[in-house]
């Protein structure tokens, strides 16, 4: 068989093991693989001493597309991930307006029709007041719905009662949510005490933001996952205890799964001393203990997936904390570094590369209605694969961001195995961290309940 791209002589990683083989590609799909060397084709690769990994599916990003592009859009956020090797998102619903009925998502479906240079889905946001306009988002396509479970973002916080109304209804029709959990009520007696003190400084915010309010959160969250039988994902789970109180209620029944960040694997409170609000984001780094343990939840698969939770803001935006923390917002980016920052960890014996490939490639394809196009790379899967030398290193600068606001929260440090070349569906996106294409390749990719209807 002749192929129209041949992967030649890479090694080829899924979550259950690694295959030194040519991989084929055509019409955009896997064709399938064949003995290293063999394989014939239109165009021929070079993989030698390289991993072949499916592309990454990162259902924690924030475009701000449409809304406050300022900070990034889908164009210059979407050539970050293709760089990072990142090859499928899931966007969140705080584009404006706000993503809460079927209407707006069709309208921010066809509006980023030509503005991704990598495939996509849409989230639908869960609020208090718009439980009945779940199942008419899920039925128009939206993959997922965010939840928060306090009041952040200028999103209002869904407080258990309705929390277990919202929780029925989405498992009524098998839908999927994900929830942002600190709890409002610690928040809010943190803050009021801080501010009462007159703190300004930086290390407000992981006092503010407490490990005791994402804790309470998640255990609020948790038991509804299982009593109302929804499934469920706790998003950027920030320490351990927070796989623990999680896989209390799996042992037990709930549909629950945990999803962190590369920033808890890397950064700590310590250093928001001396980054400021360029370390600003919630829930905040933790201890260094905390940190360390988390290669270990992962590993183990305590965390089941790892996303970029990517939310810029603007250099000046976060230079307005400089002096008062309060008045900076909250979001790093990092969907362009989060496979490097985790590559690291590979490379320094903290995880296996195949449990990588399933935190961000496998997992979130399966959670989000994805796969089996998605998240691998068996045949018929579609051709979405990142190039990466395990050995290479560099040191992460400003310099060499994609993403609109040009800096990332870690700058500075070495990192040891790097994403080379991104293809989706066949189609070079990205090489040697420069995007290779303009926007408008990336597909919307209709969620699980659009596709029910259209049968």
């Amino acid at each position: 068989m002749t192929a129209e791209l041949v992967i030649r002589g890479g090694t080829v990683v899924s979550s259950s093991g690694r295959e030194s083989c040519d991989l084929l590609v055509t019409g955009g799909r896997v064709a399938g693989r064949t003995a290293s060397g063999t394989g014939e084709g239109d165009e021929i690769v070079d993989a030698d001493g390289l991993m072949v990994l499916p592309g990454g599916v990162d259902p924690h990003v924030h475009m701000m597309d449409p809304g406050l592009t300022e900070r990034e859009d889908f164009p210059t956020g979407t050539a970050a991930a293709a760089v990072g090797g990142v090859t499928t998102i899931v966007e969140h619903h705080r584009s404006i307006p706000f993503v809460l009925d079927a209407q707006i998502l069709r309208d921010k479906a066809a509006y980023l029709s030509d503005r991704s240079l990598i495939d996509f889905a849409l989230f639908g946001g869960g609020h208090p007041d718009n439980i009945d306009e779940l199942q008419p988002m899920w039925h128009a396509g939206a993959a997922c719905f965010k939840v928060f479970t306090c009041n952040l973002h200028g999103v209002p916080a869904v407080l258990p009662g309705k929390m277990l109304k919202l929780f029925r209804t989405v498992a009524s029709f098998d839908g999927l949510v994900l929830v942002h959990a600190e709890d409002e009520f610690i928040a809010a007696e943190n803050e009021e005490d801080l501010r009462l003190a007159g703190r300004k400084d930086p290390r407000v915010v992981p006092e503010w933001r407490s490990k005791e309010a994402e804790q309470v959160a998640v255990n609020t969250v948790a038991l509804i996952a299982r009593i109302s039988g929804c499934r469920t994902i706790i998003a950027h789970a920030s320490h351990p205890e927070i796989c623990a109180l999680a896989g209390r209620e799996r042992a037990v029944g709930a549909r629950l799964q945990v999803e962190s960040c590369p920033h808890y694997f890397h950064l700590t409170e310590d250093e928001i001393d001396s980054w400021g609000a360029y370390h600003k984001f919630t829930p905040p780094a933790r201890k260094a203990a905390d940190r360390d343990q988390m290669w270990t939840e992962l590993e183990e698969g305590r965390v089941d997936m790892i996303c970029a939770d990517h939310a810029p803001s603007t250099r000046a935006q976060k230079d307005a904390g400089k002096d008062d923390i309060w008045e900076a917002p909250f979001g790093v980016p990092g969907v362009e570094t989060g496979l490097e920052m985790m590559l690291t960890g590979v490379a320094g014996g903290k995880l296996s590369l195949e449990r990588l490939v399933s935190a961000r490639s496998e997992s979130p394809a399966r959670a989000y209605g994805l796969w089996p196009a998605k998240g691998n790379l068996d045949a018929g899967a579609d051709a979405d694969f990142v190039l990466v030398d395990p050995s290479a290193e560099r040191v992460i600068t400003d310099a060499d961001v994609v993403a609109k606001v040009g800096w990332t929260p870690f700058a500075g440090r070495r990192v040891t195995g790097r994403p080379l070349r991104t293809y989706v569906r066949g189609k070079l996106v990205a090489d040697q961290g420069k995007p290779m294409i303009d926007a408008g390749w990336g597909h919307f990719l209709p969620g699980p309940g659009f596709r029910e209807e259209s049968e």
